[in-house]
């Protein structure tokens, strides 16, 4: 390789940044400086100092999520309707007089409602699906690009080490993560159905149980993950730069005047390396975050829906609805952390990935 061909290296963006590019959803893509998909480094940082702007960042997570309010104002005004006509349906039962028609009268009022509630807080269950499977793109598209930036400035332990570690989380998030949330919010619906038509089956605090057993679960997988990689990945940086220092000592002494050169070029090559990593490493963490930013506001606005139409519910005097969409609004919560807990590994590679230093450093 030729000194001008070393001198380059981190002057041009890799094409992998360009499929981690791809993996982010269009209406995030087309909200992003036009730098950003430059094949320069300095024109991606350049993005990258736009995309940070504080006004531009919380600019581009509202267009993000602009649209998440409409459909939690049209959920709570459907839902507020089926309550409304489940209390009239209850009071012309009270009205019948026969305690046992009463009952039956009820039940069935009572069970069509909250079919119709199940059905409807699927959408806000659906929006942690999509999040998991978004994730699971990003994290796939990562693996090649973070290995690519490692092996540049001479990493190469470190990039094994963080490929394996980010191969175990993509392998989490979709084979755990992705493929049980749906089949744990059924269960915990399903209970909480179950103890709102019959009060007398207490399945209250099985559901709890789940709840917070599911999340520890998540909290102790992805605390190991973070062990891991964190560990690993610094450990593997260190190897490599005492190598790289070593190859550096044996060229001088060898080589006196030839190797001091060598060693200029390869500083001017890692502070390049450097600067190439910490921008993309800095977009990366931004892009996972409009990623994350919208789907935690959709989230709380679904809690926020689903908590309001509780309290119309014990407005109106119906204590089997009230039950049923206060598990609603407390799965809300329990998604939303099962969100950032598992984000949270993503985001710690991508920081290491910016603040590691190079090998040949």
């Amino acid at each position: 390789m030729t000194e001008q061909a070393e001198a380059t290296i981190g002057e041009t963006v890799p094409e992998e940044f360009s499929d981690f590019l791809d993996s982010i959803p269009a209406e995030i893509r087309d909200l992003l400086p036009p730098e950003i998909f430059s094949r320069n480094t300095d024109g991606l940082a350049n993005g990258v100092r736009e995309l940070s702007d504080f006004s531009n960042l919380l600019e581009a997570v509202f267009a993000a999520c602009g649209l998440h309010w409409r459909k939690c104002l049209q959920m709570l005004a459907t839902v507020a309707g089926l309550l409304i006509l489940s209390a009239i349906c209850n009071a012309f039962g009270a009205a019948l007089g026969s305690g046992s028609v009463s009952k039956a009268f009820s039940f069935a009022t009572n069970l069509t409602v909250l079919s119709v509630i199940l059905i409807r807080a699927y959408e806000s269950i659906r929006t942690v699906t999509v999040w998991f499977e978004r994730l699971n793109g990003a994290v796939r598209s990562l693996i090649p690009l973070m290995s690519v930036l490692y092996t540049l400035g001479g990493n190469v332990s470190t990039a094994t080490a963080s490929a394996a570690g980010l191969s175990v989380y993509l392998t989490l998030l979709e084979e755990i993560v992705a493929k049980s949330i749906l089949p744990f919010c059924g269960i915990c619906l399903a209970l909480s159905a179950v103890n709102a038509l019959e009060p007398d089956i207490r399945t209250g605090t099985l559901t709890s149980t789940l709840k917070k057993n599911y999340t520890t679960l998540l909290t102790f997988l992805m605390t190991l993950l973070l062990a891991m990689l964190s560990s690993q990945t610094l450990l593997g940086a260190r190897a490599d730069s005492v190598a790289m220092r070593g190859v550096k000592f044996a060229a001088g002494n060898m080589i006196p005047v030839v190797g001091g050169s060598v060693s200029e070029l390869l500083r001017t090559v890692s502070d390049g390396v450097g600067y190439l990593r910490g921008a993309v490493g800095i977009c990366a963490v931004l892009l996972i975050l409009l990623m994350l930013l919208p789907t935690v506001a959709e989230l709380f606005l679904w809690h926020l829906t689903w908590q309001i139409s509780a309290s119309l519910a014990d407005l109106l005097g119906l204590s089997a609805e009230k039950k049923l969409l206060d598990e609603i609004t407390s799965l809300c919560g329990y998604l939303l952390a099962a969100v950032c807990i598992c984000s949270s590994v993503l985001l710690l590679a991508l920081t290491i990935l910016a603040h590691c230093g190079t090998a040949m450093s």
